[in-house]
């Protein structure tokens, strides 16, 4: 099993860029937890003078004794103590004076926590000394909303003085792969579908078990990381998870609608829109609107679990957690087969568009697309749409995770939907294109051929994730 660290090569090359020059730089890292935040910083300190304080959920005093023992031992005094945040940063202003150093809070809404006028006393000394200094500060968060709003935010006392900032969010199909290097296409897909892009998760996994094995043993098992983790997480970022429990539950079983999440989780209208709102900060669910849509219409919204680890468990593992914990895990893993096609079909949409994403930055397709998304109105839906404003062009695809293949009325239907587009009519220039998990009919390909459809195999997904 594949344990090496993916490299965040772009994040890595923008730190390096910035830690070149000789000025005081203060960088701020946040993302959703797991998602390989500390494995960054790290790997950034390679061959770097450093010092590394991560914070947890201690008392003021706990902490500057910890971070006063962390910095002993990084200067090698017998004794170095900290009684407040003034003699920390004292300290880190006169370690910076002559050379470059990297000092990383890690957790730092911990810190702000134990004391929340740290992030003042902060500000105060970097402009008054750390500015000055060779200090290549990074401060670094798990909470989203924390981070964008005490960090980030216009009323935090840190506004303005920020260099730099990278929100690390959860990998792209294709670096998910080299997790997996071992694994078919259909194999990926699958094991994606229900771990999505974060590094923690994909760890879990051996390639060398199918996914049922996989899920079986390090998903419906209590004792397991990936049994615990979106109660863990839930209980970590919320004071009451009750209410965004049924809300994520009515989510994953299909509630995708304002009024249908309401009447399927029980929270009224008028609280309902709080609720959604902190799990869209959280980066838990998602927002979707059809892509033609013009800017300021909000009726035609759904919503969708954002994490494929999440969907994965409020669809199968919190509606039946009795049934696991009572040791019923032949009853739940039937279940999870019977349904898992169906549940993989909407991670394969994702996979496809990211797809199309590496063509069209490589060039690969008839246009140059400039957004992405889905349409629907009514009970008619495409999968994906991809337009292009100024050259009026618009791509049309379909994505089919079945195990027989694509027949000729799948092209036909896409051909009728389109149509029903309201979006530069008579003025637009049209493409067409199907995914197909299992190939296609040849019926089907002469129905493409006479219109112009692309057909994309699960052949052509592997070749542009290796970009060949």
């Amino acid at each position: 099993m594949n344990r090496k660290f993916v490299d965040r090569e772009s994040e890595l090359r923008t730190l390096e860029d910035v830690f070149t020059s000789e000025n005081a730089e203060l960088i701020i890292i946040y993302g959703r937890r797991r998602v390989g935040k500390t494995e960054l910083i790290k790997k950034f300190f390679e061959n770097k003078r450093h010092l590394y304080f991560l914070a947890d959920l201690q008392k003021e005093e706990q902490l500057l004794k910890m971070f006063s023992e962390i910095a002993r031992l990084a200067v090698k005094k017998e004794y170095l103590g900290f009684e407040d945040w003034d003699g920390l940063f004292s300290f880190l202003t006169d370690v910076a004076k002559k050379e470059r150093v990297v000092v990383a809070f890690d957790e730092v809404g911990y810190i702000n926590e134990a004391n929340p006028a740290f992030y003042s006393i902060l500000q105060r000394f970097w402009d008054e000394r750390l500015q000055h200094a060779k200090v290549f500060l990074i401060l670094c968060g798990s909470s989203v909303s924390m981070m964008e709003r005490d960090v980030l935010g216009y009323r935090s006392p840190l506004y303005g003085r920020r260099t730099g900032q990278i929100e690390l969010k959860p990998l792209t199909y294709k670096d998910s792969r080299r997790f997996f290097p071992g694994l078919g296409e259909e194999e990926m897909i699958e094991f994606y579908s229900v771990l999505g892009g974060v590094p923690a998760y994909l760890k879990q996994f051996d390639e060398d078990k199918d996914v049922f094995e996989n899920i079986e043993e390090e998903i419906l098992d209590p004792d397991k990381f990936l049994y615990r983790e979106p109660r863990f997480i839930l209980l970590e970022e919320l004071r009451d998870p009750t209410t965004y429990l049924s809300i994520l539950t009515a989510i994953s079983q299909g509630a995708r609608k304002f009024n249908e999440i309401s009447q399927s989780s029980y929270v009224e209208p008028t609280k309902l829109s709080k609720y959604l709102s902190v799990l869209l900060d959280l980066r838990l669910i998602n927002k979707i609107r059809p892509v033609t849509e013009r800017k300021g219409f909000r009726r035609n919204t759904l919503y969708s679990i954002g994490d494929n680890l999440f969907d994965f468990w409020f669809k199968f593992v919190h509606p039946h957690h009795s049934l696991i914990e009572g040791g019923e895990i032949g009853v739940v893993m039937d279940l999870i087969r019977s349904d898992f096609d169906r549940f993989v079909s909407f991670a394969f949409e994702d996979v496809c568009r990211q797809t199309l994403w590496e063509l069209n930055t490589e060039r690969r397709l008839p246009f140059t697309f400039m957004k992405m998304g889905k349409w629907w109105h009514k009970e008619d839906e495409i999968d994906i749409v991809a337009l292009n404003d100024r050259t009026r062009e618009i791509l049309f695809a379909e994505c089919k995770w079945q195990d027989r293949m694509v027949g000729k009325d799948v092209a036909e239907d896409l051909l009728r939907k389109k149509t029903l587009v309201d979006w530069n009519k008579d003025r637009r220039k049209e493409h067409c294109a199907i995914f197909s998990k299992s190939g296609f009919q040849k019926s089907c390909m002469e129905r493409c051929q006479e219109n112009g459809i692309l057909m994309f195999d699960l052949k052509d997904v592997e070749s542009a994730s290796a970009g060949t």
